[in-house]
């Protein structure tokens, strides 16, 4: 028989069973229990947002053209900035008047900044949406919240070139939003007019988001639905945008007729002229092309395999998807006005499908007649923000035809999981690219501690991808001329991979030149030249036609400038650092005692590279493998201070790299050192292992 205490541990486990067993149940029923109002919803936003772009503010620094503007500022304040977008975007200057004297030369302000015009983005079109489609409120709170994790753009890191264009887009969006509650409460209408007037005066500063004024008559179409008189609803719909109609003549009158086309001419307009049928059929093409990279290809190219870090990109979307999806399984939209009309015209996806494809059609045209590039790769990829908003509603509208109610929410979950997934694959990217930039200039600091004014520094291929050399002359500048007070820049940097043909007038000593970049120029000489490469996980060099060291995969283009190469130009008691924004010095690496000892070769302190190399050794750093020419400087440091034992050790380790370096470096040691019967034996012997040919 059973004893007592046996049946009770039986019972126990029994009731533990069930209880195991009815926990999911239990669970999903408390889940099922949770609501969130409509209210919640922007902090709904504010969540995508700061998970898309928000998590690696603090490592994140400045590029592209931000260094441009921040220099402008540095040098002139911010009053320079009036002449500093005087070429391009004269009304533009406004935002950095406003920002740069609170944020200073400091990169996160930015970031926050833009992080929360980014927001304001959202939010903004949200609030037109709702008022658009009242009864749609799921449907519009899910196509902002697509909009919010867009992948197609990739440029938010960017932050203080960009500030310029989310901030014309949330006062075009404003615009819109005051336009139509003005229709909505006549009462207010002239105040509401005032403002929405005032905040559309902002597509003078930059005209991406001018095609928006041409959904103005159809957004307020679609508001007074309710109006009976066909007529009066066209009249009524045309007077409210008849003020921003001027704004929009006038604007359009002053940029195409006045202020002309500064940078890109109406290529479109040329084509139609000589070719109008193949100009036709071209745009015919690039429209569709265009529509379906910013509808499809976007998410698509979201899919791509990730380079780095997949756990964390992995563990990154599924949250973001198990909270997605709890929240939009809760999440109870308000219903406003009456129900919808039943025929097909007034079904929410038809009006989606055909406000969103009229938004396409309408905002590509600032793009379309210069001809300017819209894909997904850097830096083009800036030309899908006016596409956004139109975009996103048709997926939402695609998703509510064809998909059923059910499985709605895991469908826009998963594509709000995948575009945070892939927002921080490619904030992982702009980490990295700030990291290598600090490499960088930290290098050259190290390697070329001061410079000649006048010094056009020449490099190629370098493993900067969201920078050009227009981008990096300012950082030289504030390097070796912090203290600059004009626009007539003292150093000039070059790459050569970024432009078509040489930037130089010819490859003879002695030519002048000048090149200018807004508000600011360079006046310069071939005769003033110093040639530099980088190719890591390998270190910065210098290129001297006079020595020894010559990196393989030196790109021709810098070879033929070799002989322009001056590294007298490099001053050996400059006290030159990069400025605070690119940190503090990091750790002394192997590349720190490299680059140090290449600046001690040149100045032939052969005794302070042997305490280089010392310290290099007793930290166990070495160079990496492919890069045996940077134990050159080494290989002479100890040769010429009589440690012929380690200059040999460093030779046989060299020699798989540095090619015919060795032996003309050993050549010089033979001819300029003081040595006996027994080391000249040994050099001799040395080179002919090396193959030396004398």
């Amino acid at each position: 028989m059973t004893s007592e205490g046996t049946r009770k541990q039986l019972e126990d486990a029994h009731n533990a069973s069930l209880q195991a067993v009815s926990f999911p149940r239990q669970l999903f029923k408390t889940i099922r229990r949770i609501h969130f109002s409509e209210g919640s919803l922007p902090w709904a936003f504010l969540g995508a947002v700061i998970l898309s772009y928000g998590i690696f503010i603090p490592l994140w620094g400045w590029y592209g053209d931000d260094w441009i503007y921040m220099w402008n500022y540095h040098v002139f304040g911010a009053a320079g900035f009036v002449d500093f977008v005087a070429v391009d975007r004269p009304f533009s200057a406004w935002i950095y008047i406003l920002t740069t004297p609170l944020f200073g030369e400091n990169a996160w302000p930015y970031h926050l900044f833009m992080l929360g015009l980014r927001w304001l983005s959202v939010f903004l079109l949200w609030q037109i949406l709702r008022i658009i489609w009242p009864q749609n409120g799921r449907q519009t709170g899910w196509a902002a919240l697509l909009f919010a994790v867009y992948p197609g753009f990739q440029q938010q890191p960017i932050a203080v070139q960009f500030i310029l264009h989310f901030a014309t887009l949330d006062l075009t969006l404003f615009s819109i939003w005051a336009m139509l509650r003005s229709v909505q409460l006549p009462g207010k209408n002239r105040l509401l007019t005032i403002f929405g007037l005032a905040a559309s005066l902002g597509i003078f500063g930059i005209e991406y988001f001018m095609g928006f004024e041409l959904l103005r008559p159809v957004l307020v179409w679609m508001v007074l639905r309710d109006e009976a008189d066909r007529k009066q609803r066209l009249k009524r719909s045309l007077l409210a945008w008849l003020p921003y109609l001027i704004v929009f003549a006038a604007f359009t009158i002053w940029r195409v007729f006045i202020f002309s086309f500064p940078t890109y001419g109406p290529e479109l307009l040329y084509g139609l002229r000589e070719a109008p049928l193949d100009a036709l059929l071209g745009l015919g093409n690039r429209v569709l092309t265009d529509w379906k990279t910013v509808v499809y290809g976007a998410w698509r190219y979201a899919l791509k395999r990730p380079a780095e870090a997949l756990t964390l990109t992995v563990l990154l979307s599924a949250g973001t998807f198990l909270l997605s999806l709890l929240y939009m399984v809760n999440w109870r939209p308000d219903i406003g006005g009456e129900g919808q009309k039943k025929s097909w015209l007034a079904s929410w996806p038809v009006q989606a499908v055909l406000l969103g494809g009229f938004s396409l059609a309408a905002v590509g045209w600032p793009f379309w007649v210069p001809n300017i590039p819209l894909n997904l790769a850097f830096p083009w990829d800036r030309s899908l923000l006016p596409f956004m908003p139109g975009a996103c509603l048709i997926l939402v509208a695609v998703v509510d035809v064809i998909v059923r109610p059910k499985a709605q929410v895991v469908i826009l979950s998963g594509l709000v999981a995948l575009a945070v997934g892939f927002h921080f694959q490619n904030a992982l990217i702009y980490r990295d690219e700030w990291r290598t930039l600090q490499t960088y200039f930290w290098q050259m600091a190290w390697r070329m501690p001061g410079l000649q004014e006048g010094t056009v520094v020449i490099s190629d291929a370098i493993p900067l991808w969201r920078f050009s050399d227009n981008d990096l002359t300012p950082l030289v500048n504030w390097i070796y001329a912090p203290e600059l007070e004009t626009g007539e820049m003292a150093y000039k940097y070059f790459d050569m991979s970024t432009r078509v043909g040489s930037p130089l007038p010819g490859l003879e000593e002695g030519l002048t030149f000048s090149h200018g970049y807004r508000n600011t120029r360079f006046t310069g000489s071939t005769s003033d030249v110093l040639s530099i490469f980088y190719q890591a996980p390998g270190c910065m060099k210098v290129l001297d036609p006079a020595g020894d060291m010559l990196p393989a995969n030196v790109p021709d283009t810098l070879l033929d400038t070799l002989h322009l190469s001056h590294v007298d130009r490099i001053l050996m008691d400059g006290r030159s650092t990069p400025p605070r924004i690119l940190g503090g010095e990091p750790a002394h690496d192997w590349c720190y005692y490299y680059t140090k000892a290449a600046l001690a070769q040149q100045a032939g302190d052969w005794q302070t590279i042997v305490e280089l190399g010392q310290a290099a050794d007793a930290q166990g750093f070495t160079a990496e493998t492919g890069f045996g020419d940077e134990y050159l400087p080494f290989v002479e440091g100890y040769a010429r201070t009589g440690d012929f034992d380690q200059a040999l050790v460093l030779t046989d380790v060299a020699a798989l790299d540095a090619g015919p370096g060795l032996c003309t470096l050993w050549t010089r040691v033979e001819q300029s050192a003081q040595l006996d019967a027994v080391d000249i034996e040994r050099i001799a012997e040395m080179k002919r292992a090396l193959g030396c040919s004398s």
